[in-house]
């Protein structure tokens, strides 16, 4: 067994002030692509900060490459609207310790004087037992281990109940009934795998979402809500089995790779109002 070296953070908070442009800005409102990018930036940043470290890239004590991994998010927007083109955004986050080996960062989104929503992202750090791959990705620990403030209450509530679903599944306890028919989605590596060759986090929602349009759901509403378990990864040329359940104000989804493996389940929520 090795030994790490444990790291404290000051747990001041990271902070961005951005003017929305074209890329910021989607078709209905803010980019849920774009602001899922910084959040994963951030978090990655904060817990590099966390381990005095100046780049987020991260190794294990034998030297090989680790990945901070989100095992869930949650996105709140309880005031969707009023991101506006030409606007101002604010985005700080502070990270926090959620258990063995796991680390939640708390984002909070403001424009001007308002708050606009929240993410909390929780990860793990994980590796490759084969190089090269993604079936491979197994839980391993870092070189340093950061030791931020303890969560609040409500994250690590989040945390809790997103560890007890993706057990669930992974034991097949969880039985989702009402699930619609399959839509098929290759991903493309050019535009929804990262710089780790991995299935990037925000290309399950986009994924979800463009199965969604394709099974004929044309939602034209803002996205109040998105709440992700994440389970798996695919290499690139894997095609994506999606599945879905209608309800009065979203969709839940499901998302498989190859021989059934699940990858996430997610739900998401529309802002009526809009």
């Amino acid at each position: 067994m090795s030994t790490l070296k444990l790291t404290r953070c000051d747990g001041t908070a990271l902070i961005e002030r951005h003017v929305l442009g074209m890329a910021e800005m989607g078709y209905h409102g803010i980019s849920e692509q774009w602001l899922k990018r910084r959040a994963g930036d951030l978090h990655w940043r904060l817990i590099a900060r966390a381990m005095g470290q100046r780049d987020a890239v991260f190794t294990c004590s034998e030297g090989e490459p680790l990945y901070a991994a989100f095992c869930a998010t949650s996105l709140q927007l309880k005031r969707p609207h009023l991101p506006r083109l030409g606007g101002e955004m604010t985005l700080a986050a502070d990270l926090f310790r959620v258990g063995h080996g796991r680390l939640a960062s708390l984002l909070r989104i403001t424009v001007g004087c308002d708050i606009v929503g929240g993410m909390i992202l929780v990860s793990t750090f994980v590796g490759r037992s084969e190089p090269g791959s993604n079936r491979s990705v197994v839980r391993r620990s870092p070189r340093a281990l950061a030791m931020p403030p303890e969560a609040p209450l409500a994250v690590r509530r989040f945390a809790e109940k997103a560890s007890a679903t993706a057990q669930d599944i992974r034991d097949d306890r969880l039985k989702l009934s009402g699930m619609s028919g399959t839509q098929k989605v290759l991903p493309c590596p050019a535009t929804e795998f990262n710089a780790a060759g991995l299935l990037y986090f925000p290309s399950y929602s986009a994924l979800a979402d463009r199965a969604l349009f394709q099974a004929g759901e044309r939602q034209t509403n803002m996205v109040a809500s998105r709440y992700v378990v994440y389970l798996g990864n695919v290499e690139p040329g894997e095609w994506l089995d999606i599945n879905f359940r209608k309800l009065p104000s979203g969709h839940d989804v499901l998302l498989h790779g190859p021989d059934s493996r699940p990858l996430a389940l997610m739900r998401v929520r529309f802002d009526r109002a809009s």
